[in-house]
């Protein structure tokens, strides 16, 4: 799975920005972010939901998937793009996941 680590949503890219979006700061894990694409014509802000690394895997937890590994991939400069932050942030993260064969879903329901 490919998810958007929160620091995209509050540093500069080689193909998105924040720069319009101050409040991103503020924002946390469930809140609505902007981030405006600039490889493409349309340049109209696109609305996501901040999620933290730590509220992912409470998500996998709770849905019976276990991280097998957790990729944080940067770019390096011999790529040939204008990379602004990518090299030593990483926008994106990798999950390989997997059935948590110990997973009980009853333990999460709450009784009424």
């Amino acid at each position: 799975m490919v998810v958007s680590n929160p620091e995209i949503y509050t540093n500069e890219w080689a193909s998105f920005s924040t720069r319009d979006f101050p409040d991103n700061w503020k924002k946390k894990s469930g809140d609505k972010v902007l981030i405006t694409m600039t490889d493409v014509p349309d340049d109209r802000p696109v609305e996501d939901v901040l999620c933290s690394q730590e509220c992912y895997q409470k998500l996998f937890r709770k849905s019976g998937l276990k991280i097998v590994v957790h990729h944080q991939p940067l770019g390096n400069h011999s790529e040939g793009f204008n990379w602004l932050n990518e090299t030593r942030i990483a926008p994106w993260s990798i999950y390989v996941l997997e059935e948590d064969r110990n997973f009980f879903p009853f333990k999460y329901l709450h009784r009424i």
